[in-house]
């Protein structure tokens, strides 16, 4: 995407559903976040199963560590996620997330597919 400047990674990806796995992911901010708002959808076959917002950032609640951050600096996150989930059905999957500041501008997205099938 020519409009953000963002690097994801997996380790481990083959045990995502039934281990702890590490992430890394870090970008470089084009807007400042005083708030932050996040908006997740879940898409199984082509068909949205699950949509989830959530506000991350707002004056005096602020669940992350770069809330406050302003444009042009950089954001870093390495650590474990566990996901607890054990069996994920066959299918094809698509994570969709969005995070928007408080002038509903997009500070970052990303699209995810996974495939899950037995024979590939």
């Amino acid at each position: 995407d020519p409009q953000q400047d963002f690097a994801f990674s997996i380790d481990r990806c083959s045990d995502i559903t039934t281990h702890t796995f590490n992430i890394r992911a870090a970008m470089v901010l084009r807007h400042s976040i005083k708030e932050l708002y996040v908006k997740f959808d879940l898409i199984m076959n082509g068909k949205t199963i699950l949509t989830y917002s959530e506000t991350l950032c707002e004056p005096g609640h602020s669940k992350l560590i770069f809330c406050g951050k302003k444009k042009g600096e950089h954001l870093y996150y390495e650590g474990p996620v566990t996901l607890g989930i054990k069996e994920i059905p066959q299918g094809d999957y698509t994570i969709s997330a969005k995070l928007t500041n408080e002038d509903h501008v997009t500070v970052a997205c990303a699209d995810f597919t996974v495939k899950n099938y037995l024979d590939y």
